[in-house]
């Protein structure tokens, strides 16, 4: 009780302190906190570059961004776990998930993933595979390319233009598989990701982002 009082619960993602009964979450940043299906439609014209089954976008990107700039940015893994466990319990709930075969976290490049110490997707990722139990897949790809950062390029399509390779497409070969990232902003990222994944064996592909900071 006394700790609760000194170091009382706040809010992931506004900080304020938490009320008897809220976990995680204020009552106020549970309203709204989801996108509706007009935003699925917009990314449905713009993911082009392969066939998808399933896209899926958790949260609206303004409720949650100061958590997973925390996380992304600061490495409060706090906030990444939090967020892990919110988004598996909502990808839990989707029927489709049942034929998932495997989860495959957009990959990083490595000069990137020195500086950041880690690639939050495939931190998310791992709480995803964990909670679910679906295989995490993390060498199938890499990512070649040291781009700059999406919201430091004035030209996002040209910023990420083949900076990923095949690395072992084999470990997607034959699967229907989940990639996943944390914010997808115009698809630029996601659409040059496919090209290289559509050269796989047979591969069926569904999408899934925490977060859309869609312009």
């Amino acid at each position: 009780m006394l700790l609760e009082l000194l170091f009382p619960r706040r809010c992931l993602f506004c900080g304020r302190v938490l009320a008897s009964g809220e976990k995680d979450l204020c009552l106020p940043c549970m309203v709204g906190q989801r996108y509706n299906n007009s935003l699925i439609e917009k990314y449905d014209y713009l993911i082009t570059e392969m066939p998808y089954e399933h896209l899926d976008i958790f949260l609206n990107y303004n409720k949650c961004k100061e958590a997973i700039i925390n996380f992304k940015y600061r490495q409060n893994i706090y906030s990444g776990r939090k967020l892990g466990g919110m988004w598996a319990r909502h990808l839990e709930s989707m029927e489709w998930m049942k034929d998932i075969d495997a989860i495959v976290p957009v990959p990083l490049h490595w000069r990137k993933l020195l500086k950041r110490g880690f690639n939050q997707s495939e931190y998310l990722g791992r709480i995803l595979s964990k909670q679910t139990g679906k295989p995490l897949v993390t060498n199938a790809i890499r990512r070649h390319v040291n781009n700059n950062p999406q919201v430091e390029s004035d030209n996002r399509w040209d910023n990420v233009e083949g900076i990923f390779s095949a690395k072992d497409l084999s470990l997607i070969a034959n699967k229907h598989i989940l990639i996943v990232d944390d914010v997808i902003t115009t698809s630029a990222t996601i659409n040059n990701l496919l090209k290289v994944i559509k050269k796989a064996k047979n591969t069926k592909v569904s999408l899934a982002f925490l977060s859309s900071n869609m312009p």
